[in-house]
């Protein structure tokens, strides 16, 4: 896009920022690791009977510059489902004896360990075992919610008719397990796609966090849909034009209390919030981000796409910070030695001409 002289300044900005975004959060994460504080924690061993805080009293540490401290590397991963199972009906929660019960039944379970007849299909898809997974959530968030979803109350994603049919057909389309290869973008788990804001998907494990007095940066590490690098700029500059549009959105932070605010918009028709649909360049999202405890922050994200929904809707998660000791977040290398798009669609084509030769004959 080549930018006219009412936003030249601007947009020249913008896009030097995000070519600089790697290089800015390096430095960052170099300045951020050594004002980390000590605290860390076992996320996989949280009680399923943990608080959402330790008191009311209690106060986040501050940055030099008086900020909330929510610096370090976060785990988001979590049994909880988005949307409120049939199962619960009206319930909003569970008590801290299913909780325990549902993460019991995790840890004990089999996973992909278990290996199935040798040169199948399914031995040949879970080739990775659990060791080698990071998308095993093992706990129920903290509030204990049956769902993410707190608003609205009925924990359901609230779609327009034409979004609610394009949601069941996708997932009629995955039950009947139908493996589409026609081109690239049928293949979204292979096409290095990147992460999407709000990070909500299974793959989407940790986040890094790092701040300036101008500056909140966020790393997201997703598996092999690729991660994603987010520079939140503090200060009072303006949204972009309308027509500039960024796949993860422009985004504005504030502070609101010890309550970090994230304002999203000017998203591309690429961005989707979850796996079974995709919102459009419409959408807003208002994020925030409340450490609630030393290792737990406080998630909450309102969506907002009226061509995708009849009105916005609030999830909410617990993150738990890991041990930043060990600093075991990883970058989403996708694209570089990736040859399982190429592979795939060729195969695809091989089994096509083998069909059209047995036909023939």
């Amino acid at each position: 896009m080549v930018p006219n002289e009412s936003n030249d300044e601007f947009f020249g900005s913008e896009v030097h920022s995000m070519m600089n975004a790697r290089w800015t959060f390096a430095v960052l994460s170099v300045a951020g690791g050594l004002m980390l504080g000590t605290l860390a924690c076992d996320h996989e061993r949280e009680p399923a009977g943990a608080a959402l805080s330790e008191s009311d009293s209690w106060r986040p540490a501050r940055m030099p510059w008086g900020a909330p401290d929510l610096q370090g590397i976060w785990d988001s991963k979590t049994l909880t489902p988005l949307e409120r199972p049939a199962e619960y009906a009206d319930r909003e929660f569970l008590t801290d004896e299913e909780a325990a019960a549902l993460e019991r039944e995790v840890e004990t379970a089999p996973g992909r360990d278990q290996r199935s007849a040798p040169g199948t299909v399914d031995d040949v898809e879970g080739a990775y075992n659990n060791a080698f997974s990071s998308l095993l959530g093992r706990r129920i968030v903290g509030s204990r919610r049956t769902a993410l979803i707190i608003d609205p109350a009925d924990g359901k994603i609230p779609y327009t008719p034409d979004a609610r049919s394009g949601v069941d057909a996708a997932a009629e389309l995955a039950q009947a397990n139908v493996a589409k290869a026609d081109g690239p973008e049928d293949r979204v788990d292979d096409r290095c796609s990147g992460t999407m804001v709000p990070c909500m998907s299974v793959l989407c494990a940790f986040s890094r966090i790092v701040q300036t007095p101008e500056a909140v940066s966020i790393y997201y590490e997703s598996g092999h849909l690729g991660g994603a690098y987010r520079t939140i700029p503090l200060d009072d500059r303006p949204l972009a034009p309308p027509h500039v549009r960024q796949k993860l959105g422009a985004a504005r932070g504030r502070w609101e209390g010890d309550t970090l605010v994230v304002d999203t918009a000017n998203f591309t028709d690429e961005q989707h919030v979850h796996p079974a649909f995709r919102t459009t360049s419409s959408m807003h999202l208002v994020e925030r981000f409340t450490r609630v405890a030393p290792e737990e922050m406080l998630y909450r994200a309102t969506v907002t796409d009226p061509t995708t929904f009849t009105r916005p809707w609030t999830f909410e998660l617990t993150w738990l910070r890991i041990d930043n000791e060990h600093n075991q977040i990883f970058e989403s290398a996708c694209h570089e030695g990736n040859y399982a798009l190429t592979s795939i669609l060729a195969g695809a084509r091989a089994i096509e001409t083998a069909a059209q030769g047995s036909s023939g004959s």
